[in-house]
């Protein structure tokens, strides 16, 4: 029988075999309001860095060996996470969320987040089907779980919804109601179902337009820099599948745990880009129909 343990008071001494750990600056306080952690199972850490503000939020560890790791923000941490076995989610710094999101972790696999992302309402990321579909003639399974890994600074509209397999590079926006099934590069905007890229080389800016005055719209007409225009200087290629290796082969708690700390830290800007797919060089077969389209 599974051994259930309900934390409404972070600072509550465990009775089970699972582990609530706090890091960073001890002058900064956590802030933890209407929020529940639930152990099911044994051997989970949740690590909880000092300055977060944890509202309205529930996380599950449904099973063992599971590592839960938030970041800090001045903004409301609103989200329901479920962890099983041998799951790892991250949760960079400088977060917002607008209505509670819901992350549903499957299967042995990870989900990662970077910094400085902006969650409206209604977004749910998840990792599996999750129930079991087969080949019908082979009787080979064909829905694989896998984890899911979003760079920094995304804008992730309402209602979105993030399915197995997802990279998202750095910059992007996620438009409402857009069922993302495939990687998307970075300084995009993407919107559909299933979603795709509608527009390349944009960026996005936190502040909201809802009580602007005519000044401050006409203000807003052109930004003054490219703080958030992401390029390949200095990024590392494929890093999203070189963290999903190191976790994929971490035997152990502790092993995750260093292998993802150092990422609350931003070293560099571009570490999470994603280059979008090389432009197709046009034949002299396609020049000469759209030629003779005319």
């Amino acid at each position: 029988m599974k051994v259930m343990e309900t934390i409404s008071n972070i600072l509550h001494k465990l009775e089970t075999d699972n582990e609530i750990l706090f890091i960073g600056n001890t002058e900064d306080e956590i802030s933890f309001v209407n929020s529940k952690i639930k152990f099911f199972g044994e051997g989970n850490r949740l690590i909880i860095e000092r300055g977060s503000e944890i509202k309205n939020a529930t996380l599950n560890f449904n099973g063992n060996n599971s590592l839960i790791i938030i970041g800090k923000s001045n903004r409301n941490a609103t989200m329901s996470v479920n962890v099983w076995n041998d799951n790892t989610f991250f949760l960079g710094r400088n977060y917002s969320f607008n209505g509670a999101a819901r992350f549903i972790l499957s299967e042995q696999k990870n989900l990662f987040i970077g910094d400085d992302n902006m969650f409206s309402s209604g977004v749910v990321v998840r990792l599996a089907d999750p129930h079991l579909i087969y080949d019908g003639t082979t009787r080979k399974r064909i829905n694989s779980t896998k984890s899911v890994y979003l760079g920094d600074h995304i804008w992730i509209g309402q209602d979105v919804m993030i399915l197995k397999g997802v990279e998202v590079g750095t910059g992007s926006i996620l438009g409402a109601k857009s069922l993302v099934t495939k990687s998307l590069p970075s300084n995009v905007s993407a919107a559909g179902s299933p979603a795709s890229v509608v527009r390349k080389n944009v960026f996005w800016a936190r502040p909201s337009v809802h009580e602007y005055t005519e000044k401050e719209t006409a203000e807003s007409q052109k930004f003054p820099d490219g703080r958030f225009v992401y390029t390949l200087k200095g990024s590392t290629a494929k890093h999203f599948a070189k963290i999903e290796e190191q976790l994929n082969t971490a035997t152990s708690v502790d092993e995750k745990t260093d292998i993802l700390t150092p990422y609350l830290d931003v070293t560099n800007k571009n570490r999470f880009f994603l280059p979008g797919p090389p432009e197709k060089k046009k034949t002299f077969l396609d020049r000469a129909f759209r030629k003779g389209s005319k």
